[in-house]
């Protein structure tokens, strides 16, 4: 009899080591986390505006639902840069012209130093023109060719530069440096175009040798 129980002891431990191992490969319940939040800019609307598909303002389409009113609030998605596009993006979904809005004043960025490096225009550029703001239907103040030298401004050894809705790059030109007078502006500087969303190639390049 002894000798009978022997042989069934290691079958015990089996079991026991199976039912152990079974309770060690049960999955681990997922502890649900919080969303998170993103900081949002809230602005009231200052005159009645519609909501468009797309931050391009040439796209005049608009989504299905009715118009926002003078002083419906709203929420930015992103925080507004120091010059804001034409149109901005809204919280659930879609865009509206800026000029529509009332968002009190964006914050003053930390003081740097400006400075200004030279650069070269593009040798296949025939003529482009410098504008007073950095968008396409501001007033052209100068123009520059290929091969001319351009001085843009840079703030702690970074470009000036700002992209609008449509993907454009504009970079700050120094007026009175790059053609030796200021054009009557306060303070001396103009906005040139250094991409364009179809040219992956830029206006200007480095160097001015």
């Amino acid at each position: 009899m002894h000798k009978l129980n022997d042989r069934r002891l290691p079958v015990r431990i089996l079991a026991g080591m199976t039912i152990a191992t079974i309770g060690l490969e049960l999955p681990v319940l997922a502890v649900p986390t919080a969303p998170m939040l993103v900081a949002q800019v809230a602005c009231v609307v200052s005159k009645t505006t519609p909501v468009f598909r797309t931050a391009n303002p040439s796209d005049s389409e608009v989504l299905p639902r009715r118009p926002l009113t003078v002083g419906t609030a709203v929420a930015l998605v992103e925080p507004l840069p120091s010059v804001p596009p034409v149109r901005v993006q809204i919280n659930p979904n879609g865009f509206v012209d800026f000029a529509a809005l009332n968002c009190g004043k964006p914050p003053t960025p930390p003081p740097t130093t400006k400075t200004s490096v030279c650069r070269t225009v593009r040798n296949t550029v025939t003529s482009i023109a410098v504008r007073r703001e950095p968008r396409r239907g501001s007033q052209a103040i100068a123009a520059v060719g290929a091969n001319q030298r351009v001085y843009i401004t840079q703030n702690g050894g970074v470009t000036t530069s700002i992209r609008d809705a449509s993907g454009e790059v504009w970079v700050e030109v120094d007026l009175q440096r790059t053609f030796g007078k200021n054009f009557g502006i306060a303070p001396s500087f103009g906005w040139l175009s250094n991409t364009e969303p179809s040219d992956s190639r830029s206006t200007l390049v480095n160097g001015c040798g």
